[in-house]
């Protein structure tokens, strides 16, 4: 079987899992190609994982929050920045982007012979494929369907119709089969109740909840005392890590955040984003300073708390990883990702606009307590157990191999 991945890319964590799953197929005997944008081949090809470059929109400088309102406020995948309300048009709606992602999917399609299509948050990967004749999937949590796939439908669509895409191509964004990454238990489809979006899931032959797709099988990640090992660390100093996502959005409260580690009781580990030049925090008081680690998870499983903006991703290494953690979320995504830890009684969330009087004092608690510790440590035993990239990686190839079975259009 061959399959192309089309992960969106601004911050990392579509390109991770999309890797992840990548090197699950390519285990399996098939012929994967990950089509992402230049400035993020190197993660797939670290792995092993063949590309191809894609044009994408390029990410939204940081925006301090005293800067003024910008021009456009929603971020490259739809998400408003902190303190701005969403742009009225999403940028993913540009025509001539469109126009070209369709131009290069579809050479890319036909180059590979592709036997199935898998997106992750690339909107146009389905309608690419269906226009070759090809099986699709997109991998998205049920989040998304809140904000901003509505605001996808409203813009996206009718721009594919401009561009002569058949409107019962581009009324299928999210192509034959669905993936969400996490649990129903953490994201139920009860919970999606945009008018669109239940239409638009309407349109899919399945969805299937698969599990967390994390950059490495929790069970395979190294112990806390070897993590701190193999980094480096003091054995017995206490770690703080804080990574703010990568697309540059919470560049805010991340700026913020860096000016006040000299007060935290704790190892620091500040860690930018592939946006956020370490130049703009030239006066942070972190202990150690990285604009991109390779070692997400390593640095999780060392760390006494891991201070998040609350994205699926972060969030998720946290938990099955069994480390508390302190979000700062900025979008309504993120509180919800960010809810669960706090449902499950494991971490804290504090408002962006809190930070500076109470970030200090609630990190010393969060880290003096033990029963958080334990608490966490004892959901990171649960979920570490299921990991989300096996079960999604089986489902894609013996979907595609029963459709190869049936009759052809």
């Amino acid at each position: 079987m061959r399959v192309v991945i089309l992960p969106f890319y601004h911050g990392l964590g579509h390109v991770v899992r999309s890797t992840r799953i990548a090197t699950e197929l390519m285990a399996r005997g098939a012929e994967v190609v990950v089509g992402v944008a230049a400035d993020a081949r190197r993660w797939p090809e670290a792995r092993g994982v063949p590309t191809a470059t894609l044009t994408e929109l390029p990410p939204l400088p940081p925006v301090p929050d005293d800067a003024g309102s910008p021009d456009v406020t929603s971020s490259p995948d739809g998400a408003a920045s902190p303190g701005h309300r969403p742009a009225p048009r999403l940028r993913l709606a540009d025509e001539e982007y469109l126009r070209v992602a369709l131009e290069e999917e579809r050479a890319l399609v036909r180059a590979v012979g592709a036997d199935v299509v898998l997106a992750d948050f690339r909107v146009t990967g389905p309608v690419s494929a269906r226009l070759e004749g090809v099986r699709s999937a997109t991998v998205v949590n049920t989040g998304f369907f809140s904000f901003p796939f509505p605001d996808v439908v409203r813009d996206v669509t009718p721009a594919l119709h401009r561009l002569g895409v058949p409107r019962d191509v581009a009324g299928r964004l999210l192509g034959d089969v669905v993936y969400v990454p996490d649990r129903s238990a953490f994201e139920p489809l009860a919970d999606v109740r945009d008018p669109l979006s239940v239409a638009a899931l309407r349109t899919v032959d399945e969805i299937r909840h698969v599990g967390p797709v994390l950059a490495s099988d929790p069970l395979t990640v190294p112990d806390r005392a070897q993590a701190r090992t193999l980094l480096g660390l003091d054995p017995h100093a206490p770690v703080v890590l804080v990574s703010l996502g990568g697309t540059a959005q919470g560049f805010a409260t991340l700026r913020t955040v860096a000016g006040l580690l000299d007060d935290v009781p704790a190892h620091t580990v500040l860690v930018t984003g592939p946006n956020v030049d370490p130049a703009l925090l030239a006066d942070h008081r972190a202990d150690r300073l990285l604009q991109l680690t390779d070692e997400s998870m390593l640095w999780t499983r060392a760390a006494d708390l891991v201070v998040t903006h609350g994205g699926h991703t972060s969030v998720m290494e946290a938990l099955a990883l069994g480390r508390p953690l302190l979000a700062l979320p900025g979008q309504d995504e993120q509180r919800w990702n960010a809810g669960r830890a706090v449902g499950l009684g494991t971490g804290e969330v504090l408002d962006p606009a809190d930070v500076a009087p109470r970030f200090v004092p609630t990190v010393r608690r969060l880290l003096a307590d033990d029963a958080l510790r334990r608490r966490a440590e004892a959901v990171g035993a649960v979920l570490a157990a299921h990991d989300g990239a096996r079960d999604l990686a089986e489902h894609v190839l013996t979907s595609a191999r029963l459709a190869a079975l049936g009759p052809r259009a």
